[in-house]
């Protein structure tokens, strides 16, 4: 008895720095590419396979996909997000889901996030010599500021129904499947609109996923924590 209780003992704690391992390798390589990215983009020239997306993307443009695309992108306009974030929040803590609140809420950091990292890259935005603007913008272009709320937000969202202990298995693929598609067309808006190249783009999704694997870490533990406490 005392020998299995020791090899559950000693597997369970394989598993638990298996976790730590991958959790540190994927953040690793996220860093690694993200950091390859902002070199690579780092000039104002705008990249052929940039080029080649967002002409794919602009190819067949419409005033009614005109008004989808700016609808996706309103979304994710500073005001509209922070008032997202903290209607969510306040949701969850009515409810007395006060973790889950704390989560939602620290989507507003990625905001800053953003700004200190296209001050830093400082990459120009697309210019009508190459593309169909459709909706001005302002500051730097790399990484998408857009695009990195919208993988925080609904990947925060998607990391609480996952984990969540009341949800049916239906309820979690519908709204996994539902928050990744605002990611996608939240992506994809902003290249159609001319407001920044595929490869901004792809930087703010790496940097969501970046932001969204930390603030999850954090939230897991100290959900679990609290499981075992109730125990």
């Amino acid at each position: 008895m005392g020998f299995k209780n020791e090899f559950l003992s000693d597997f369970s704690t394989y598993l638990k720095d298996k976790r730590k391992t991958f959790f540190l390798c994927f953040s690793i390589f996220f860093i690694v590419v993200f950091l390859f990215l902002s070199f690579y983009v780092v000039d104002s020239s705008p990249k052929s396979w940039d080029l080649l997306v967002s002409q794919e993307l602009q190819e067949e443009p419409s005033a009614i996909l005109d008004v989808l695309m700016k609808g996706f992108s309103w979304l994710g306009t500073v005001y509209v997000a922070a008032v997202m974030v903290v209607v969510f929040s306040l949701i969850f803590l009515i409810f007395k889901y006060t973790k889950e609140s704390l989560f939602v809420l620290s989507c507003l950091l990625s905001g800053g996030v953003s700004y200190v990292l296209k001050m830093l890259i400082d990459r120009p935005r697309p210019t009508t010599d190459f593309v169909r603007i459709v909706e001005e913008t302002h500051y730097q272009s790399f990484p998408s500021g857009h695009v990195l709320f919208y993988t925080a937000f609904f990947g925060t969202l998607i990391v609480i129904a996952i984990s969540s202990g009341i949800l049916k298995l239906s309820w979690k693929i519908m709204i996994s499947a539902i928050c990744s598609a605002m990611i996608v067309l939240g992506a994809v808006s902003r290249i159609y609109l001319g407001a920044h190249w595929f490869t901004d783009v792809i930087g703010g999704f790496i940097v969501g996923v970046l932001f969204v694997m930390f603030t999850g870490s954090v939230y897991l533990r100290s959900k679990k924590k609290s499981a075992l406490i109730q125990e």
